[in-house]
């Protein structure tokens, strides 16, 4: 993996789902090494939870989870993310599992024993695709950008950061582009089961408003928010 590459991904967090303690201890290893940050799970409600609250850059799932087959739990996150990288790594080479990791756009299907230069060099891939999909840098309106990896709003030559708050909610809103987004949904993302109030999502909002431009974020009266391509 050259220098650039491995520069990137040591901006990112991944998050590997995995109830094998043993596998876990080796891939880890390899994985300090590329990420910024790990964060474990070992169930598909716990990782769920997970991804709603920090937004993985990176998805490692095995399949074989005692709570769930990581097929399902890739489904589920693929429905809120249709271009996460996702590596799925499974003991067997069951016919049905490689069809279905097929239809959810994997970059790699890693078989137990894992190859760790397998592993590494799916990570190369997976720079790559973060580099070449124009992921690092996307845009919201006019000369507007949003930075997936430093998760700043760029105006120009300008550069405002985000709180963890505002980088919940502008790229909800941006996986959402043209659509709106539930009030409902919203706090359940940025907050979770935590009750919040309409004042909380105003001011949120109100702040937010002020780093990416007054008119960005659409309001639709009594339903939710979007940022509407004009």
């Amino acid at each position: 993996m050259n220098l650039s590459l491995k520069k990137l991904l040591k901006k990112l967090t991944i998050l590997y789902v995995t109830n094998k303690e043993e596998d876990y201890k080796k891939i880890n290893n390899i994985l300090e090494i590329f990420f910024q940050k790990i964060i474990y799970s070992n169930n598909e409600k716990d990782a769920l939870s997970i991804y709603n609250k920090i937004f993985p850059s990176v998805l490692l799932v095995d399949v074989n989870l005692d709570d769930s087959n990581g097929i399902e739990l890739i489904k589920k996150i693929r429905k809120k993310n249709k271009t996460i990288p996702i590596l799925v790594i499974t003991k067997n080479k069951e016919v049905n599992n490689l069809i279905e990791a097929i239809k959810l756009n994997l970059v790699d299907y890693l078989l137990k024993p894992i190859d760790i230069n397998k592993l590494i060099f799916s990570l190369n891939q997976i720079a790559k695709i973060i580099l070449n999909s124009g992921d690092i840098n996307t845009s919201i309106k006019n000369n507007i950008k949003y930075n997936y990896i430093e998760k700043t709003i760029i105006n120009n030559s300008n550069k405002e950061v985000l709180t963890k708050t505002e980088t919940r909610f502008i790229e909800l809103l941006l996986a959402n582009k043209d659509k709106i987004v539930s009030v409902e949904e919203i706090k359940r993302v940025i907050w979770g089961n935590k009750e919040v109030s309409e004042s909380a999502l105003k001011s949120l909002l109100n702040r937010l408003s002020k780093k990416i431009g007054k008119d960005t974020i659409t309001n639709s009266f009594g339903i939710g928010y979007g940022i509407i391509s004009t």
